[in-house]
Formats: structure tokens, C-alpha cells, sequence
């Protein structure tokens, strides 16, 4: 797979085609709750001139790994055949946790390999959404996060986002992601238990909109 980054370097935009956007593709291990968060925030941001397409994949992380590459490639060809850069992606990521799988080794290889962004969640994604309510700094099991502690701010969760959920508290849940675990700083790489880089997402896709933007 090319670099994300050099896409559209080659690609010559349509006369009269849309304005330009920055593109990012997310694809997701989970089905429903990444895909929520990613859509709330975008929609939190505003008219941020980046646009997101997440993919819930319901998948292990090597099979979403795998999954982010095809689509890039399927979109970077899409683009060429069509000589418009806007349908290729600037920046693939990959939101993955690490639970029980045992090929996420082989995820991050893939992605390093692949220059494709895997974020990984230890242990899984529901640790970001916790960080928007309090700190955690000591291991936790997948089934406590889940069973007892976000349900004491998202009453009755089901892997479903309501709308009211605290997007505005995203710098908080990325200090305490930091002071959780300070030296987890780079996508694909496994952190400690609690660890999370959910927050270099967001910071990409922040990022993104503002470069369009200047």
C-alpha cells in the first residue's frame, strides 16, 4: 500500500468538483460504540472541513487492519480512474483493543508495515469513554468497565452512545489518558493496562480541519 500522506499528490482534482476536504478513514474492531463516538465528535467539531468515515468491522485487529488497507487501496484506485483526488483518504487509522486477541501483534506489524494509524484501547475502547467522566490509572478487566463503572454515567449502556454524551470533555479524557499511561504516545503499540491513544485520533482529526482551513 502507497503512503497515506503522498495520496493525493498525483491526483488531479475534477474542474468544479466539491471543495476539498481532508479525508480519514477509521475502520473499527467494534460495530456500534467506536462508530457513534467518531460520528459525535465530528458532529461536536462542527464545520470542521474534514470529513470521517468510520467502519464498525466487528472483527479481530488483524482482520481490521487488513480491512483499512483494501478500502485504501479500492479508494485510491476509485480516484485514478476518476482523476479526482477527493475520493482518496489523506490518513488511515484503525481503532482496535486488546482483550483476549492473539493476533494483535500481527495488527501492528501489518500497520507499521502499512504506515496504517492502529490505535489500541487495553483493555478496549470503553476505556476512552470513561476517561470523559474520571480518572483510572489501575488495571481493570473489559467485564468491570462494561458492567460497573461506565454505567454509573451512562445509565443502562448497551454499546450505544446517547446524544447528550460529554464530547466537550475529550482534553480531559486525553490527560487522563496520559497520566494513566505517560509513555503511550504512538499508535501501533501495545500500552499497559489501563492504557489508551483514542486521543491521537481526535487530535488527527482536529488537526486535519484546521490545515484545510489556513
Amino acid at each position: 500500500m502507497n503512503r497515506p500522506r503522498r495520496l493525493k499528490r498525483d491526483l488531479r482534482r475534477k474542474v468544479n468538483t466539491r471543495k476539498a476536504r481532508s479525508r480519514i478513514l477509521v475502520v473499527c474492531e467494534g460495530e456500534r460504540t467506536e462508530v457513534d463516538y467518531l460520528k459525535g465528535i465530528t458532529s461536536f467539531f462542527g464545520a470542521l472541513p474534514v470529513e470521517v468515515e468510520a467502519v464498525g468491522l466487528g472483527r479481530d485487529p488483524l482482520q481490521v487492519v487488513q480491512e483499512a488497507i483494501d478500502r485504501f487501496h479500492e479508494a485510491r484506485v476509485n480516484a485514478r480512474r476518476t482523476k479526482d483526488a477527493n475520493l482518496a483518504f489523506d490518513e488511515v487509522w484503525c481503532l482496535v483493543d486488546v482483550d483476549e486477541h492473539t493476533r494483535l501483534e500481527q495488527a501492528l506489524a501489518l500497520g507499521r508495515r502499512e504506515e496504517v494509524k492502529v490505535v489500541v484501547s487495553n483493555p478496549c475502547f470503553e476505556l476512552w469513554l470513561l476517561y470523559h467522566f474520571q480518572e483510572l490509572t489501575s488495571g481493570v478487566h473489559r467485564t468491570v468497565l462494561l458492567k460497573e463503572k461506565l454505567p454509573k454515567y451512562l445509565s443502562g449502556y448497551n454499546k450505544r452512545l446517547p446524544v447528550n454524551f460529554p464530547y466537550a470533555a475529550h482534553p480531559k479524557a486525553k490527560a487522563r489518558a496520559l497520566r494513566a499511561a505517560p509513555k503511550h504516545t504512538e499508535t501501533c503499540h501495545k500500552g499497559p493496562n489501563p492504557s489508551t491513544t483514542v486521543w491521537l485520533l481526535i487530535d488527527a482529526i482536529r488537526n486535519a480541519g484546521d490545515a484545510k482551513r489556513r
